[in-house]
């Protein structure tokens, strides 16, 4: 374990603690989210749930500049955040590295560890996610497009814009009335749009290393034959 005080470079750290306006449109949310991590002095960003949605961590050359930084913020704030905090750093305790191969979710007023390959699949409802693991699901505030990076890409297959699914959990992916559909093996479906159909299709017969060999057809008796002739 690793105690560290103060921040490299002779400056501080701050901590800014987000929660959006829920009226905000996922455009306007995306778009506050670049202009803060973008930010020269962001060190990190962490999308959460609960009290917060966002939290940034920024390494501030003084009070000053971070004040000042701050108010030219004033009029996006205004529009798209609900409330926010401002903490300082004192004192870090570095247990481990940065774990990126797994999601956190809300449970019992905590978080828990859901390893990526656990993850059976995720779904977008409006300005939300639903993470699938093992007959559970979890709401996070969150993008596809940020969870996405936590997942390894060689296990996952993006199957619509609003369903991502770890590939062992498709049972089959069969075309009826014209379109492409994905079985589950929690016996759910999910439809496979038109514009990731060539993908999934690739990487099925990618993942397919041993395909059922067909048995030629049995000949009928041959009196049965000749009945038919």
């Amino acid at each position: 374990m690793v105690h560290a005080k103060g921040s490299s470079g002779g400056g501080f750290r701050i901590i800014l603690c987000i929660e959006f306006d829920r009226r905000a449109t996922p455009a306007e949310v995306a778009a506050l989210k670049s202009l803060l991590c973008n930010s020269p002095n962001c060190i990190h960003s962490i999308d959460v749930t609960g009290g917060f949605d966002l939290i940034v961590e920024f390494a501030a050359p003084g009070i000053a500049w971070y004040k000042n930084w701050l108010s030219g913020l004033a009029d996006p704030f205004a529009r798209i955040v609900n409330r926010y905090e401002t903490n300082f750093v004192f004192g870090r305790t570095i247990r481990r590295a940065v774990d990126e191969d797994a999601v956190w979710v809300p449970e019992s007023g905590g978080f828990r560890r859901i390893d990526s390959r656990l993850v059976d699949k995720i779904v977008a409802e409006g300005d939300y996610i639903r993470i699938h693991s093992q007959g559970e699901s979890w709401m996070l505030h969150e993008t596809m497009k940020s969870v996405v990076r936590r997942l390894p890409a060689e296990d996952f297959i993006r199957i619509h814009r609003s369903t991502i699914v770890r590939f062992p959990f498709i049972k089959r992916v069969v075309r009826e009335n014209g379109h492409w559909i994905a079985y589950l093996n929690d016996g759910t479906k999910a439809p496979v749009a038109r514009s990731h159909v060539l993908q999934t299709l690739d990487v099925v017969r990618s993942r397919a290393k041993n395909p059922v060999k067909r048995e030629p057809a049995a000949q009928p008796p041959a009196n049965i034959m000749q009945a038919q002739q």
